[in-house]
């Protein structure tokens, strides 16, 4: 049996666009990141023809496809003003999804497109650091590109 290519955790990331344009960096302090591809299914009852009595067979039409995603980690100081622009702003923002090291070009992966910060919390606890949590959503299409340096 051949053993498969793997990633380590820490490679599956969400990326921001930045300044320049056409920049793209991860913010710093999250240590965990969840991502949902998710596709949206129409149901309809198909009879036999034949026979009409016979249990008819449901077939799927797709009617959407969505992403969403989430991280959490340490606040870290020098991406709350990037957290809150993204989630303070009524535009979308471009984004890559990452899995896999934004140089490994033999294989990386990220997703692109645009997305909404549509949660940004905050959270303290005595005796602990600050802790982040944000969620994002897609606009429209994310495209699955290879890496390349």
């Amino acid at each position: 049996m051949a053993r498969p290519t793997t990633f380590v955790g820490s490679s599956v990331a969400l990326f921001l666009e930045g300044t320049p344009a056409g920049t793209y960096a991860r913010p710093c302090g999250l240590t965990n990141h969840t991502f949902t591809f998710s596709k949206n299914a129409t149901d309809v009852t198909v009879p036999d023809c034949n026979d009409p009595e016979l249990p008819a067979w449901i077939e799927r039409g797709v009617e959407s496809l969505d992403f969403s995603g989430s991280g959490t980690g340490v606040l870290a100081a020098e991406a709350v003003d990037t957290w809150w622009d993204a989630f303070n702003s009524a535009e979308s923002i471009n984004a890559r999804i990452y899995v896999g090291k934004p140089t490994d070009t033999a294989n990386g992966r990220y997703w692109q497109g645009k997305v909404h910060v549509t949660s940004f919390e905050v959270t303290g606890e005595r005796g602990n650091k600050a802790q982040v949590s944000v969620s994002v959503v897609s606009d429209g299409q994310l495209t699955l590109e290879t890496v390349t340096v």
